[in-house]
């Protein structure tokens, strides 16, 4: 099936429809901490790594596992690994295909690279096939890069910093399905999951400047309602790792004031949570947990 590169290709495209998940992986911050930097986000203002309060690390991680079962969904919990502070940010070690596929993720660093096996045990132990990438992909990173459209067959794919093309190419190929390649230029912005949160079916949360002109352009044509963050808190707040739970219900991290407004002035009901101690590595809500059917 193509890898859907231009506008009118998207809006021709027949799509089907796609059942949203109902089940959700976390991962327990057992030895969640700042120990090396791989994105911006992992130094402060004077170049050093954060402290992480770990009792506070905790303490939110719960409040966000009781929300999401509070809305209706069944979590999942696999316990931190010693040596993979970021095994946290359970949504990059894989996506999920339908209820009997995932496909592992191949991590850019190799402080991560461990992480994934702990994930293909995970599902393997639950009757669900984990596949592997081909040799000839060398970088892809799960739905921290790859975002289900809701309602409908359609993945959209962040590429440029921990997703290769050739990923996206794979993707397409293999779930036989349309995948929308996005191109990500702002390091600030290194997963599309950082500056891209899909609300509903015509709805999307994003910061325009993390994208090439190309992408933007796709983005803003294709959906009906797009919901602007500004650059500075999309990058400071994190606010675009949001999650839509049900196409109402939406998660967001504290602090994103501009972000909040709007939604609630286009009638979602918002779920405020405190993840500050997960912005200091560069995740918040979306990153810290895999949605799976």
């Amino acid at each position: 099936m193509p890898v859907i590169k231009t506008l009118e290709e998207l809006k021709n495209y027949p799509f089907s429809p796609y059942d949203g998940p109902r089940k959700v992986l976390m991962v327990k911050p057992d030895y969640y901490n700042v120990t090396y930097k791989i994105n911006p986000h992992m130094v402060d203002g004077e170049g050093q790594l954060p402290i992480i309060d770990e009792k506070r690390a905790l303490f939110q991680w719960e409040k966000l596992k009781a929300k999401i079962e509070e809305l209706g969904l069944k979590v999942f919990v696999i316990p931190g690994q010693e040596g993979f502070p970021d095994m946290v940010f359970a949504a990059n070690q894989s996506l999920s295909v339908d209820s009997r596929h995932i496909i592992l993720s191949k991590m850019t660093h190799e402080e991560r690279k461990g992480e994934v096996p702990f994930f293909e045990d995970f599902f393997e132990n639950h009757g669900i096939e984990a596949k592997h990438l081909p040799d000839e992909v060398e970088q892809f990173e799960g739905t921290g890069d790859a975002l289900w459209h809701f309602g409908m067959d359609l993945l959209w794919c962040g590429h440029g910093f921990r997703t290769d093309l050739k990923a996206v190419e794979h993707l397409g190929d293999t779930l036989g399905l349309a995948v929308v390649p996005l191109k990500l230029i702002d390091e600030n912005f290194y997963h599309l999951d950082t500056c891209m949160c899909i609300l509903d079916s015509k709805t999307v949360v994003w910061t325009p400047k993390a994208f090439s002109e190309e992408s933007q352009e796709i983005i803003d044509s294709f959906f009906p309602v797009t919901i602007e963050v500004p650059y500075e808190e999309a990058k400071e707040t994190l606010a675009c790792n949001s999650w839509s739970v049900d196409g109402h219900n939406v998660l967001i991290p504290q602090g994103t004031l501009t972000l909040k407004e709007k939604l609630e002035n286009h009638n979602f009901t918002v779920h405020e949570l405190d993840t500050s101690e997960f912005k200091k590595a560069g995740g918040s809500i979306f990153c810290m947990k895999l949605a799976f059917s």
